[in-house]
């Protein structure tokens, strides 16, 4: 957060010079399903269609989750597989419907075949039998798939994938694992998005270009070829006299006929360079070298790495296709993240009391980490480098909360991860979403959410790193990786720090509550010191903490400032409780069950804490005021004027951040509106002055008895 970075790059179309066809990468979308509604993966599918992009290089999987289940009885290595029904009556038969969707694109009106045996015409299945118990290339992450290809001139392949799960299936990470290495996607990039989460037609434009460099290539492509009377581009060079120092431009050559005319290893400049000696060096190997990728060139005079013959007629082509490199030597970036948006809602329109902007985490955590090129993999709206994913052998397992996990791990490879919003800078036409969805639908959704969370970072520390998780038959790609690390080594760890232990916070929170009722009830401050101790170490601490989060927030709105601490306040209880399932699950050894978003019920008992905490604060309040009032001549028994206005100060600040959120929960439990109790007219704040009248009136009347207020 001392470093923050707002990136902007051109459209991938934008380029100039422009980006050849042939360098346009193939690209895959992953849309995670499990037991969502399915009208709304189908809202998503629709917008991937419209995604602005060659269809032929474009592949959409939805990746299905929750298609089939499996029992596995001990000592037998082949399932029983069943159709998952509870969620196929309750979310709706996913597979159908998308068969529905690219019918009604592909097909006559006329067309008098029904749906389900057009799908048939697109179907496979690739399952486990007693003679032939695996099927897969990688058996951690699935032990078969069931599967529809829909592949249609002018339209992007749509392939649907309901992954028939093992015994430990490893949930999102095994999901998306298995398409990359089960089902055959070689996309050199690969989108992961939520089941709801709509990418912008030009998510894809808008992204690819972070991972395109054009300033190495400039300079390599800028040498001549050193032969006389040949003014062509070079396109190898010598490596011996490479590895000794000396400049390209002096050893390039645009051919390996023009390396051998000009006698190169005869010359003196080799000679002197490569050998340190006058002495022939015809018995010295000849290696050429691409200058594009530093490769072995054949004997032909062909580039094993690029497969391109570098002949003198290709040479100007040829520089213009390599203007432009996404290779790793040249860029390491491994993903993209993007903000996590979501469509208007009554939620947003009553002010988002549970956070789900969750702006300070995208506005000021994120672009912070960009600055030191580590940003937080967010589970989806990301673009990720397959090579990137590969290297590390794909999503990784152990944690809830495994795309942070995921996104540690490439960066600690000495990968690249950025952060980018479209919709920062720049003219107001151009300022896009990139990715829209749908927040949890209730208060008791929101909580468990944000629990799954906290638990799964505060596992990242508690889990042993080294321990394999991956099929051990399954040989993991042999792909490039990047030759150094990042830097700042320090500051990541900083932020991997606190981003797993950020749940311990919360107990912290709990204290306080306790502290506050204490508070109210009793008329005894929780801490108190003689004279002005507590002044000197409380105020320099509090400025000084105001004031850096006002610099690390800058880039953040006052209201969304605002909701952050409602936030902190609201999810105390549930990240508490995070955190002993987390050294619970550490303890017993059992393997994480992951909750999904929308899966909890109106009026759950994870609301009940806030709800009560907020109740005793509002009676506390009273009471102390009570108390102050009927005991005011004895100080025994009473707060006392300054301690009473201490308590009141407290007990009234945490209350008011818990207010939204349990007015929401109040509302969800009688079914009311969220329109409803609010505060239509300003009525509280026109009755403050009475309130107050009648506070100094009573005040002033119990100060001095003989004042009648009557």
């Amino acid at each position: 957060m001392w470093k923050p970075v707002r990136r902007g790059a051109h459209y991938l179309d934008e380029f100039e010079p422009k980006l050849p066809d042939e360098q346009w990468p193939k690209v895959d979308v992953f849309i995670c399903h499990y037991s969502e509604p399915a009208e709304e993966t189908i809202d998503t599918l629709a917008a991937c269609m419209n995604l602005q992009y060659p269809p032929h290089l474009l592949q959409i999987y939805i990746l299905d989750d929750g298609y089939c289940k499996t029992k596995w009885a001990k000592g037998n290595p082949v399932p029983t597989i069943e159709l998952n029904k509870d969620i196929l009556e309750n979310a709706g038969d996913l597979r159908q419907e998308i068969a529905q969707f690219m019918y009604d694109r592909v097909c006559d009106p006329n067309e008098d075949m029904e749906v389900y045996a057009w799908r048939k015409l697109h179907s496979s299945a690739n399952l486990p039998t007693a003679s032939r118990p695996r099927v897969v290339n990688r058996a951690d992450c699935a032990a078969g798939s069931f599967r529809d290809d829909y592949r249609y001139s002018g339209l992007p392949h749509v392939t649907f994938i309901g992954r028939v799960k093992p015994a430990t299936h490893y949930s999102k990470a095994g999901n998306i694992n298995n398409a990359c290495f089960n089902e055959g996607a070689n996309g050199r990039y690969v989108i992961i998005l939520d089941n709801d989460m709509q990418p912008h037609p030009k998510f894809i434009l808008a992204t690819l270009p972070f991972f395109f460099d054009s300033d190495d290539r400039d300079s390599k492509n800028k040498f001549a070829c050193c032969t006389p009377g040949c003014q062509n581009v070079a396109r190898m060079c010598c490596s011996s006299c490479k590895l000794a120092g000396v400049p390209e431009d002096q050893i390039s050559y645009c051919s390996k006929q023009c390396f051998e005319s000009a006698m190169h290893t005869a010359s003196a400049l080799h000679r002197r360079q490569a050998n340190g000696t006058v002495s022939d060096t015809s018995t010295n190997k000849k290696d050429l070298r691409c200058v594009s990728c530093n490769s072995k060139v054949d004997s032909n005079g062909v580039c094993k790495q690029c497969r391109k013959a570098h002949h003198a007629e290709d040479l100007d082509q040829v520089a213009d296709l390599k203007h432009y490199s996404d290779e790793v030597r040249d860029n390491a970036v491994a993903f993209v993240q993007t903000p996590q948006y979501f469509r208007d809602c009554v939620q947003f329109q009553i002010g988002d009391p549970l956070g789900h902007r969750n702006a300070t985490f995208y506005d000021a955590i994120q672009t912070g980490q960009d600055g030191y090129d580590c940003a937080t993999f967010a589970g989806t709206n990301a673009i990720f480098r397959r090579e990137a994913l590969d290297s590390i052998g794909g999503i990784q397992y152990g944690s809830l909360t495994e795309d942070r996990y995921t996104g540690q791990q490439l960066c600690a490879m000495g990968w690249k991860a950025l952060y980018f919003r479209k919709d920062f800078e720049g003219e107001a036409s151009e300022r896009i979403r990139l990715a829209e969805g749908l927040i949890p639908e209730n208060v008791a959704s929101s909580l468990a959410q944000r629990k799954r969370w906290a638990k799964g970072n505060f596992q990242i520390m508690l889990m042993n790193k080294k321990k394999n998780h991956f099929d051990p038959e399954w040989k993991k790609p042999v792909v490039n990786t990047p030759a150094n690390k990042l830097a700042n080594g320090f500051m990541r760890k900083i932020f991997y720090i606190n981003s797993t232990i950020y749940p311990l916070h919360s107990i912290n929170t709990i204290f306080f509550y306790y502290m506050t009722l204490y508070f109210l009830y009793t008329g005894y401050a929780p801490i108190y010191t003689a004279g002005l101790r507590l002044l000197y170490a409380v105020v320099p601490k509090l400025l000084i903490q105001g004031m850096l989060s006002a610099l690390s927030n800058r880039s953040v709105e006052n209201n969304d400032v605002v909701r952050s601490q409602e936030a902190y306040f609201v999810y105390a209880f549930t990240h508490t409780a995070a955190v002993f399932e987390a050294l619970w699950w550490k303890i017993a050894g059992k393997e994480p069950k992951r909750s999904v978003k929308g899966s909890s019920s109106r009026g759950s008992l994870s609301e009940l804490p806030n709800v009560v905490v907020f109740f005793g604060l509002v009676i506390g309040c009273i009471w102390a005021l009570i108390r102050f009032f009927s005991s005011y001549n004895s100080l025994q028994t009473s707060h006392g004027a300054s301690m009473l206005a201490a308590a009141l100060m407290v007990g009234l600040f945490i209350a008011t951040k818990l207010g939204p959120s349990v007015r929401m929960s109040i509302q969800e439990y009688f079914g009311w509106s969220y329109q409803s109790l609010m505060d239509q007219g300003n009525l509280i704040g026109q009755s403050m002055i009475a309130f107050g009248l009648i506070f100094i009136t009573l005040w002033v009347y119990v100060e001095k008895p003989t004042s009648n207020p009557y």
